[in-house]
């Protein structure tokens, strides 16, 4: 599930620190966090991100939704 830099849910996310990211994911739903988890693991790799990624992940497949704000 890879996609361009263009039609990712979360804008400049390239540039999203780790610690930055969890406040910043909250209003995306499963789809759009398994998005960004194909975007990274094909494009950047970084560890840390793919870790609250997967977390949030697994909340949402456990039944968390989203915020709205």
């Amino acid at each position: 599930m890879t996609s361009g830099r263009g039609s990712l849910p979360l804008p400049e996310f390239e540039g999203v620190p780790a610690g930055a990211l969890a406040g910043r994911i909250g209003t995306l739903d499963l789809q759009q966090v398994e998005q960004l988890i194909g975007y990274e693991r094909n494009h950047g790799e970084r560890g840390a991100v793919l870790e609250v990624l997967e977390r949030r992940r697994d909340q949402l497949r456990g039944g968390a939704e989203a915020t709205t704000s």
